[in-house]
């Protein structure tokens, strides 16, 4: 097989004298400079933000964790739930049972170090992002190469908003990314005969089922298949088999049990296969691989996809199994009936990698037109927003503005700006409001945002939110109502909407002065689709805050 020549090696290193240099004669300082700024970029002002509602429903079980050592669902006074309380058995002591455990420990961690602090319960996933920058230089550099493909594969996604966004929440994105690297690093080892290379693999197997089985589900076979398909000389059968028994042994039958996840699997909708499918590939296009990139690739392999013939350089065939990788992955997850940019995350470094290798061979035929390619890829939105916009297949919210990522823009521009100036986010109005309103013990009843108050208000009972049904005979002292109407998995109203359509607000409440516009997630980040990095300008319909008459002081 033949590799990727790098245009770095001469000159220097020949004139090196005899012996192993030192430490910092061994560093790429150009990569030091990269990850100072990856650092500075994941790192500022990361308790900015406050927990949105995802991300609370970690810091609650983290917080459990931190008093009981397993993560329960129940404190004695809160629940947490976004699940109609299917997460778990109430007669098994609330033991957490629908996702994995993985990212609770992570911020479990990060708590015990820094306290009940939102910046040290994000400063685990942040660092695991910055982990996962440094092994995308790696992974290119060690088993290719080339030094500046590398490097400007690491530049790509250290500029990549998206790959920000997620890598500075406190959730199994980051973590799941940094697994997915390892894991492919050690498969283009020596893992057929060196068992050191197999069992770090079998470790990135195992660390990414318990960071995200669905991750994990739609990443090993058709990573597998991918392999089979552009690298088939790279498969060692009886090793592979020996893999996948033991991960299924150790990590999936006890997965299976523990997490519940045949519970999960009567969400499947066939109906709405196609449009999932039609979604991630706009999310992909808008946020990942721009649709020209993804054109000419697709031309320039014409005879893999026609006639499987494999490019000869190694480094190219590398590209390839990260594109049929990224096609496979979505052909998967579009069976999955709930659809998150989220699940596609963990693809970013590879696409960051595909897009690197794109202008580092372009630079060989016109330096003019390498440099305006990475300059579009790593500074502008515009090859990817534009073509879309033109054919007329945008994925974008009803609540697109030109200061979002769904529109013409310099991303990276945007997201320093929400950094340096901050942003008026929603949980934090809601928090600060009840935590100066409300008194110990009395309880409010919030139809979503339920989890950020219970983690950071002390003495409240907090109830409502995605729950389930709202107790009979319960008299809230508080209640918040919020903008958006949503519905179950059922297409029911949710209990706590359900349950203020039946409150007399005029005859028992009076509502509260809350000038605050009510977004409807704060900061969720998760979704490049809805984060906003600018305050959106009035009209803004405004949080909506009642109080129980005989509960005013």
């Amino acid at each position: 097989m033949h590799h990727a020549t790098s245009t770095t090696t001469a000159g220097p290193a020949q004139a090196a004298p005899p012996g192993r240099p030192g430490f910092f004669a061994r560093l790429d300082w150009a990569l030091v400079a990269i990850l100072i700024v990856a650092a500075w970029l994941l790192f500022y002002n990361l308790g900015q933000r406050p927990f949105w509602q995802d991300e609370a429903e970690t810091a609650c079980l983290a917080k459990n964790v931190l008093k009981a050592g397993l993560p329960y669902a129940f404190d004695g006074v809160n629940v947490v739930s976004q699940e109609e309380e299917r997460e778990f058995d109430k007669t098994g002591g609330y033991l957490w049972r629908w996702s994995p455990w993985i990212q609770i420990y992570m911020q479990a961690g990060g708590f015990a170090v820094g306290g009940l602090d939102t910046a040290a319960g994000r400063v685990p996933f942040a660092l695991a992002a910055l982990v996962a920058i440094y092994w995308t230089y790696r992974l290119v550099r060690r088993h290719f190469g080339d030094r500046n493909w590398a490097l400007l594969a690491a530049t790509l996604l250290t500029l990549s908003v998206p790959y920000l966004l997620i890598g500075r929440q406190a959730r199994y994105y980051a973590p799941g990314t940094l697994f997915v690297l390892w894991t492919l690093d050690a498969f283009f080892s020596d893992w057929q005969r060196r068992w050191g290379a197999w069992w770090a693999m079998f470790a990135g197997m195992v660390l990414l089922f318990h960071a995200n089985y669905l991750l994990f589900l739609s990443f090993a076979p058709t990573a597998l298949v991918a392999a089979a398909l552009v690298f088939p000389e790279r498969l060692a059968v009886k090793r592979l088999g020996l893999l996948a028994g033991l991960t299924t042994l150790v990590a999936v039958i006890p997965g299976i049990l523990l997490y519940r996840i045949g519970r999960q699997s009567g969400m499947f909708d066939i109906l709405l296969v196609p449009q999932n499918l039609m979604l991630y590939f706009a999310d992909l296009c808008m946020f990942c691989i721009p649709l020209p990139v993804s054109v000419a690739l697709v031309w320039r392999w014409r005879g893999f996809f026609t006639r499987l013939r494999r490019p000869a350089d190694g480094g190219e065939r590398f590209v390839l199994f990260c594109a049929v990788l990224i096609i496979l992955s979505l052909a998967f997850l579009g069976l999955v009936p709930q659809r998150f940019f989220r699940y596609i995350a963990h693809l970013l470094p590879l696409c960051a990698i595909l897009l690197a290798w794109c202008v580092r061979r372009l630079w060989g035929f016109s330096r003019p037109a390498a440099a305006m390619l990475f300059f579009l890829l790593a500074a502008t939105n515009w090859l990817a927003v534009y073509p879309m916009e033109r054919l007329k297949i945008v994925n974008r919210p009803w609540q697109n503005d030109f200061r979002m990522l769904t529109s013409l823009n310099f991303p990276i521009k945007l997201f320093v700006t929400e950094l340096v100036c901050g942003y008026p986010d929603v949980n934090t109005a809601i928090v600060e409001f009840f935590r100066t309103h409300a008194k110990p013990g009395q309880t409010v009843l919030a139809e979503y945002g339920e989890l950020p108050l219970a983690f950071y208000v002390d003495g409240l009972r907090v109830i409502g939110g995605l729950q389930g049904p709202v107790p009979e005979g319960t008299k809230p002292d508080w209640v918040l109502r919020r903008r958006v109407v949503r519905v179950n998995r059922d297409r029911f109203l949710f209990g706590a909407r359900e349950f203020t359509d039946s409150l007399d607000f005029a005859r028992d409440y009076e509502r509260v002065p809350l000038a605050f516009p009510d977004e409807t997630f704060g900061n969720r980040t998760d979704d490049p689709n809805h984060h906003y990095f600018v305050p959106v300008e009035a009209p803004q319909k405004e949080l909506e805050v009642w109080r129980r008459k005989e509960a005013t002081p």
